[in-house]
């Protein structure tokens, strides 16, 4: 693949996770695989997730030799343009392939690019983390994901075999897989399918990540007939003693390797098995925990 063609697809991608208004709606059972990037980047960072990370057009190195075309001469002449308007470049002409530069007008604009990297590098390794964490979730099947037409219908589920591959990356990009090539490392054509997850594996994954904005679609109700009144709410079955820490144990190991779940997801996995939060904190103290203020494992 082309220089060009990359840094084409990078800006797909970047104008893609901008307009997020027109990404497929979410429902009672699925959340989009973009909206869940979010969910995961929260749970995993808290506030130093600032949201924009997938939305960063990375900016490539810059030799220092002078181009007079292709995209890294364009580059460099849109950041004269904007950072140094002491050089009185004015904005690219419709069609124009071909600039001028002389040698500290190319080094100037060097600097601007490695100054701009350093500064996206932090989102950028946070949004890398957050996609090698869906991938691993997914691969051990606690993340549950699926692929639906790009028309509609019923999402089908994804094999997990699906995600053990190092070409996956891709489908991050604008969200779609390709179900009869699935590591193709193309995107967007017509047998490409967009990629959802299951709502709950997701509120399993990433306990409180979900936003009030983000929950799921209510039903609308259109019987006049009151509802049946609902049994009272069986107590869920509680663990004997001496099993509460085994499988505490064996819910640790099977996460993925270095990863340490969060308190709300040790104790929102342990509460399903009949097991309360304060007995959930006494086990943390003897397994490896997250240290204070830490917002991704290690």
């Amino acid at each position: 693949m082309s220089l060009e063609l990359i840094q084409k697809q990078l800006s797909m991608r970047a104008e893609f996770w901008k307009k997020s208004l027109g990404w497929p709606k979410d429902d009672t059972s699925y959340v989009f695989l973009g909206r869940a990037v979010h969910v995961i980047g929260r749970s995993m960072f808290g506030s130093d997730w600032t949201g924009d990370e997938p939305c960063i057009d990375p900016l490539p190195k810059l030799t220092v030799f002078p181009e007079r075309s292709g995209w890294r001469a364009r580059l460099v002449h849109d950041l004269l343009v904007k950072h140094h308007p002491e050089y009185n470049r004015q904005p690219p002409k419709p069609y124009q392939q071909s600039f001028e530069f002389s040698g500290k007008e190319w080094m100037d604009a060097v600097t601007i690019v490695e100054r701009l990297r350093q500064e996206q590098a932090p989102r950028l390794r946070r949004l890398i983390q957050v996609q090698d964490r869906i991938v691993q979730l997914a691969e051990a099947s606690f993340l549950i994901t699926a692929i639906r037409e790009k028309a509609g219908g019923d999402p089908t589920p994804i094999p997990r075999s699906w995600w053990k591959s190092e070409r996956i990356r891709d489908r991050f990009d604008l969200c779609q897989l390709r179900p009869d090539d699935p590591y193709n490392l193309g995107i967007g054509s017509d047998p490409f399918q967009w990629i959802f997850v299951t709502r709950e594996s997701l509120m399993s994954c990433a306990p409180g990540g979900l936003a009030d904005d983000w929950q799921a679609p209510k039903p609308v109700t259109t019987s006049t007939v009151p509802p049946p009144t609902e049994e009272p709410t069986k107590a869920r079955p509680r663990l004997p003693a001496g099993k509460i820490e085994p499988a505490f144990r064996h819910w640790r190991e099977q996460q993925p390797e270095g990863y340490i779940p969060t308190e709300e997801q040790d104790v929102a996995h342990m509460q399903a098995l009949g097991v309360g939060r304060d007995k959930v904190r006494e086990l943390r103290k003897k397994f490896p925990r997250r240290k204070r203020g830490e917002t991704r494992s290690r």
